[in-house]
């Protein structure tokens, strides 16, 4: 049902698409659901979103960087900046040698729900705070996985262009930078290649147009194409991402900058950025079938 309503939403011309994403979010009704980034634990949406298959491709890869960059380390540290529910964890220690984990994450049942992932031989420590005012300790691994478009502004200058205080996405990523390097190490970032951020004004058609291609073109649309293969549960509760994390998030779009909370940036500003801060032997990759997140490794 929602794959052929999705596909005849995206077969209007693309100007009138949130005129039919309108009409759309009016067959279904508002129902109580769990906001974005408000539970993590085992019943809540959040693991649903983990289980999706999108999802499930960002962790293995991201694994196989990690345990690539771990091996033959020996008291080793992983610094991993907004945990979630710890899902990228299930199982990645269970060959390694012992070492640290510390999570900077200003949620304490994420942290709890991380802990839970582990195996004993991993000492874990917890920062509880936001990746903006975190001291970073020197690291072999940092993993900021769809974090940093939290965070808006490409900079403390931009910031302050609107009326913000604080640091924005590249001071932040220059304390990544400067943690691995005294290990050696290397970083992983996971973001969405949609630009979103905050010079963009509420309301403009060209920021509508891009919360419809993440989070309708793509990410319901992912959402979609596997709710038939699911069982009753997941069904239930990837049904409830799909209108209330995606189709209604479009709504985003119009509210006043400072409240966004969404300010993503396209592969080619991040590659940009990286360059800027002196980041070196930066890749990237589309991690899901759908073209939604991209992975960059940097050192």
């Amino acid at each position: 049902m929602w794959k052929e309503k999705l596909d005849e939403l995206m077969l209007l011309p693309r100007a009138h698409q949130f005129d039919g994403l309108q009409q759309l979010r009016k067959t279904y009704e508002r129902a109580d659901y769990e906001q974005w980034n408000t539970s993590f634990g085992a019943e809540s949406l959040y693991d649903a979103w983990a289980q999706l298959p999108f999802m499930q491709q960002l962790y293995q890869s991201n694994r196989s960087v990690i345990r690539q960059a771990l091996q033959g380390r020996s008291g080793w540290h992983v610094v991993e900046i907004g945990g979630g529910n710890g899902a990228l964890w299930e199982g990645m220690f269970d060959t390694q040698q012992a070492g640290t984990l510390t999570l900077v994450e200003p949620h304490p049942e994420a942290h709890a729900s991380v802990a839970k992932r582990l195996p004993s031989r991993v000492r874990f420590q917890s920062i509880v705070d936001t990746a903006e005012r975190a001291v970073l300790p020197d690291a072999d691994v940092i993993v900021s996985s769809l974090t940093l478009h939290h965070v808006a502004g490409v900079g403390v200058a931009q910031r302050r262009a609107f009326g913000l205080d604080g640091d924005g996405k590249s001071e932040i990523l220059r304390r990544c930078v400067a943690a691995i390097r005294q290990r050696h190490g290397v970083g992983i970032l996971n973001e969405a290649d949609c630009y979103n951020e905050i010079d963009l004004a509420p309301s403009d058609p060209v920021l509508v147009d891009r919360f419809l291609d993440a989070y309708v073109r793509r990410c319901a649309r992912a959402i979609a194409d596997v709710l038939d293969d699911a069982d009753s549960t997941k069904r239930q509760a990837w049904t409830l991402i799909l209108k209330h994390w995606c189709l209604d998030q479009t709504e985003l779009a119009f509210v006043p900058r400072e409240q966004r909370d969404v300010y993503e940036l396209d592969a080619a500003h991040w590659l940009g950025l990286f360059a800027e801060i002196g980041a070196e032997r930066v890749t990237h990759r589309y991690t899901d079938d759908w073209n939604l997140f991209q992975q960059y490794v940097y050192h």
